[in-house]
């Protein structure tokens, strides 16, 4: 009998997961899933809007796959632990990974789409349309100075990494625009991206 089946069949709280690759595009089966040691704290001041929870998943893969870091485990309720760390327990039949799950709380945060803006042709370009780049997104939005409705400045915490360009804009429920200054931290696994923005500038 293999080790991994093993695992399948002496461990209890086993959990039906997926683990998909960092690009998003592949999907990875998994024999075996155990998570434990769960622990969940706000991630950066934000009224608990912001979450963070960290565990331990005991993964049992097929022969010759492995998980990555950048990976993510994704739970039966949909949760996505990105793996932070993997290593591997050759004698055990499985892969030991230390993961995160980032978050905006459902309920304490605003959904916003993201707009960038379709340019004219010519000597003089102008705006002449938008796009979307993502529709009800869920983030949160807090201010960092305010002066005035128009020297307003916010930072947008989004629940997923996107690829944005100067000149997109937030766009709020209520129809307030929020135009973009600079894109933070969009690279890291760790931390959820930051977008700076101004209020009022369409």
């Amino acid at each position: 009998m293999e080790i991994a089946t093993d695992f399948a069949q002496v461990v209890d709280g086993l959990e039906e997961v997926t683990l998909r690759r960092r690009d998003g595009m592949t999907s990875i089966a998994v024999i075996a899933a155990r998570r434990q040691g769960v622990q969940q704290r706000e991630a950066e001041p934000s009224g608990g809007a912001v979450t963070e929870a960290n565990a331990e998943w005991h993964l049992a893969l097929a022969e010759n796959l492995a998980p990555r870091v950048g990976d993510v485990v994704v739970d039966a309720q949909g949760g996505r632990w990105t793996i932070l760390v993997a290593e591997e327990l050759p004698q055990l039949g499985r892969w030991k990974c230390v993961t995160r799950e980032l978050r905006i709380a459902y309920g304490c945060g605003e959904r916003i789409d993201i707009e960038r803006p379709i340019w004219s042709t010519g000597e003089t370009p102008e705006i002449v349309g938008y796009v979307y780049v993502a529709t009800a997104l869920p983030v949160r939005i807090q201010p960092v100075t305010v002066s005035s409705y128009d020297q307003a400045t916010f930072r947008i915490i989004l629940g997923e990494s996107l690829a944005l360009e100067p000149g997109d804009r937030f766009v709020a429920g209520d129809g307030t625009i929020y135009t973009l200054q600079s894109y933070e931290q969009a690279e890291r696994i760790d931390v959820l991206p930051v977008a700076m923005v101004v209020r009022g500038e369409a």
